[in-house]
């Protein structure tokens, strides 16, 4: 891949080009992050096999998310 100078390529649209550009691997960059915590939870933890309060008292395990 051959790297121009924007300025000769597209001339005064340069400055526009290249802010949509950013713009467009910014929500790329979201949605690829949202698409990797979604399958991260999706995954999830298995509960340890001790203290997980099956007679009524309350539960040991706590869930390891980033959403609170």
């Amino acid at each position: 891949m051959i790297v121009d100078n924007l300025g000769l390529d597209f001339g005064v649209l340069s400055d526009t080009i290249e802010v949509l550009l950013a713009l467009l691997m910014m929500i790329g960059g979201i949605i690829i992050t949202y698409l990797i915590q979604k399958w991260a939870d999706r995954a999830g933890e298995q509960p340890g096999a001790v203290n997980i309060g099956k007679g009524g008292g309350p539960n040991q395990y706590q869930e390891r998310t980033i959403r609170r």
